[in-house]
């Protein structure tokens, strides 16, 4: 496949490319947790009634 590199060279590259991606995937999962802790600490209902909240007090500040 890469016959142009030396064996030992291959062994080498190989070790270094599946290192990367190791390091790419454990970012990423850590990334995909820090997400998911912030999803359950969110409140929809309270977020959904402050929403509510301000269009209703724009509304009324424009009549």
């Amino acid at each position: 496949m890469l016959d142009f590199i030396p064996e030992n060279l291959q062994t080498i590259l190989i070790v270094v490319v599946l290192a990367l991606l190791f390091l790419a995937v454990m970012k990423n999962n850590k990334r995909n947790q820090s997400k998911m802790s912030d999803r359950k600490r969110r409140s929809f209902r309270a977020d959904y009634f402050e929403r509510k909240n301000q269009r209703d007090q724009g509304d009324n500040s424009s009549n």
